[in-house]
Formats: structure tokens, C-alpha cells, sequence
């Protein structure tokens, strides 16, 4: 059940096949219709999913979903001081999803003769699979998404995966090229103790898992920057910081997860500090 429902989440349109990570949740059945908004404790909670999914099945699928979420975060959620942002909107230019949703032709344009590819694959329709809340005709967007597997794609089509995948992979890139031209939503640029917690134990659990140096890296950053702006003079964290102001003092999630991400940082990297400190937070 564990892997049928973490199938179902990577290939439907909950998940950014373009740019990467979870939108926040699914408003149908079949993970098809998504709220738009990305937040990072979704990411960092799911991440930990699919990694323990690795773990338990050594399948390629979770390590490079796991994988394809920190390369979301690590490009558009991290702040130049190495705090996590907490969230991207929903809505640009006044409309619910407009930044992911496509049309074929909008694909036609882009791609040229792969076209026929992606359209097949993401099953893009001509009337579109996506309606504005409260409406009952189609719009002429589509939300990307699988209805099967990779393996059972490339069985259809008749093509190697591996081909497959360097194809899907080629036009993906032209597509997020595009995308990024795009008026982007808005992002709630916070930086909060308890989020960030989560997404750095995250990183060092994926560190560890894909022995990937980068990812224990940007957690310290992470650890390092709230250590150093989001303590109180005489002890204690501060919730949130944002425009060089931390401020709110800290509730139980802030300690809770941060300790917990602090001690999966130490797992990752030994370094004595980031325990001393858990145990500090901890007393």
C-alpha cells in the first residue's frame, strides 16, 4: 500500500513533472486535480518518504523522486543565506495554477517534432484537463501527468526506457525553459524553525542514503544559519525570521523538529556541535 500510494503521487498531477517537487494536496480521487501551493514541510515529509522507500526496495524510482524534490528546494526554496523558504503560492496574475497548466499547442510550439511525445506520455488533451473552480467546462489546459509507469510506457511505445527517458528528459528541460519566462507565484520567502527542520533532516537522511555530500552540505547551512539568527540571547529559538528581523518565541515544533533534524545532521556528518546543541534544545 505504501508503494502503490507513493506511485500514485509521483505520477499524477499533485507532482511537478516539469520543475520538480509536491504541490499541497489533491482536491479529487486520483491525485489528478492538485491546490497549487508548494510548501516545504511537504517536500521535506515526502522526501523522507521516498527515501525510506529506497531503502526498503533498492527501486531507482524513489531515490530519483527523493532526489528530483531537493533539486526543487535547493533551486527555488533556499534563501542566499542558506535558510529554507516556507512556501510558493498558488495563484499568478490572479489564477489558480496558470504558472503550471498547459495547452497542446503551447507544447506544439515549444518542442516542434517531440511534441508528439510529451503529449502522448503526460496525456495532453485538446480540450484540456484542468476546470477553474466552479466552472464546468474545460479550459484547454492541461495538468502533465502519468497514467502508467515509465517501464510500461516504454513497453507501449515500443522504445528502450533508457531512450525514453533521454527523450522525456531533453523536452522537459525546453518546457521548464519556458515555463520559467512565465510570471511566477508568489513565494512566502519566511524562513520558520520548525519547517526548516524537517527539510534538513531531509538532506541529511538523503546524504546519507545516496551518499551525496551536497545534501549534508546545504542542511549545515540551513542548521547553521537558524543557530546563528534564530537564537535567543539567553537561550531558547525564535520562530521565524524574514528581512533580517527573527522574532515569535519558539513553540514545541520548532524544538521538536529541529533537534530531530540536528541529530540526523550529526548521523550525516559527525560533527559534534550540531548533537551538543540537540541536547541543549532538548534540556
Amino acid at each position: 500500500m505504501v508503494e502503490k500510494t507513493l506511485q500514485a503521487m509521483r505520477q499524477g498531477g499533485i507532482y511537478d513533472h516539469i520543475g520538480f517537487g509536491f504541490h499541497r494536496y489533491s482536491t479529487d480521487t486520483e491525485w489528478l486535480v492538485p491546490h497549487f501551493e508548494k510548501m516545504l514541510y511537504d517536500q521535506a515529509l515526502l522526501a523522507i518518504a521516498y527515501i525510506e522507500a529506497y531503502q526498503a526496495t533498492g527501486k531507482e524510482k524513489y531515490r530519483k523522486t527523493a532526489q528530483e524534490i531537493f533539486s526543487y528546494v535547493l533551486r527555488d526554496m533556499t534563501s542566499p543565506a542558506g535558510g529554507f523558504y516556507s512556501a510558493e503560492d498558488a495563484d499568478s496574475e490572479g489564477e489558480e495554477g496558470k504558472f503550471y497548466l498547459w495547452d497542446k499547442e503551447n507544447i506544439q510550439h515549444i518542442l516542434n517534432m517531440e511534441s508528439e511525445l510529451i503529449i502522448k506520455v503526460f496525456n495532453v488533451k485538446d480540450n484540456g484537463n484542468f476546470m477553474e473552480q466552479g466552472e464546468e467546462q474545460r479550459t484547454g489546459r492541461n495538468i502533465l501527468h502519468l497514467k502508467k509507469s515509465l517501464p510500461e510506457i516504454s513497453a507501449d511505445l515500443k522504445v528502450s526506457e533508457q531512450d525514453l527517458e533521454e527523450r522525456l528528459e531533453k523536452a522537459r528541460g525546453k518546457l521548464f525553459s519556458a515555463r520559467e519566462k512565465r510570471i511566477h507565484p508568489h513565494k512566502d520567502d519566511k524562513i520558520l524553525v520548525d519547517w526548516n527542520g524537517l527539510m534538513i533532516s531531509a538532506l541529511a537522511k538523503g546524504a546519507q542514503a545516496f551518499d551525496k555530500p551536497e545534501y549534508a552540505e546545504a542542511a549545515a547551512r540551513s542548521a547553521d544559519f537558524i543557530l546563528k539568527n534564530m537564537l535567543k540571547p539567553y537561550g531558547g529559538l525564535l520562530h521565524r525570521y524574514r528581512d533580517g528581523e527573527a522574532a515569535v518565541s519558539g513553540l514545541l515544533d520548532d524544538y521538536a523538529f529541529l533537534i530531530w533534524g540536528l541529530l540526523d545532521l550529526y548521523e550525516a556528518t559527525f560533527k559534534v556541535s550540531y548533537l551538543e546543541m540537540a541536547l541543549e534544545l532538548n534540556s
